[in-house]
């Protein structure tokens, strides 16, 4: 079972931190195109964001079996401070997901140009919150 939980939690963190990766890069490229042709694109592109949502949610989820697998008590000890701090970067990660969804959301709503181009700016974000969050869990569970 245990095996199957970080099987799991590893599938959420690919899903993840791949969609952030992938983001990042369509942006990138799509620098030279005029803003209207750049913003349909994007919109588009957008559907990706499923999956990192899905991701994280599954890493939620993953974890917590994990620690009700493991016991709270002893995962909590044995990831240390550098595990609390993952997880308080976990939290900050889920309202940056809450934030960039909501302004898609909105942007979708109203073609509101400037909540578009927000959302690059929240996908680094969360980007990098993702990356240090794998750094910590690499350094508390080594």
């Amino acid at each position: 079972m245990y095996e199957t939980l970080k099987i799991l939690h590893f599938i959420g963190l690919a899903l993840g931190l791949g969609t952030s990766f992938a983001m990042f890069t369509l942006t990138l490229a799509t620098k030279d195109l005029e803003g209207p042709e750049r913003a349909k694109f994007m919109m588009r592109a957008s559907a990706l964001s499923k999956n990192g949502s899905f991701g994280l949610l599954l890493l939620i989820l993953s974890g917590l079996g994990i620690a009700f697998y493991r016991g709270f008590a002893n995962v909590m000890s044995w990831g240390g401070g550098a595990f609390h701090a993952k997880l308080t970067l976990v939290v900050v990660l889920c309202g940056l997901v809450g934030v960039m969804q909501a302004t898609m959301k909105k942007a979708r709503k109203t073609g509101d140009p400037k909540l578009m181009a927000r959302l690059p700016l929240l996908g680094r974000l969360g980007m990098l919150t993702s990356v240090m969050i794998v750094v910590l869990a690499v350094v508390a569970f080594k």
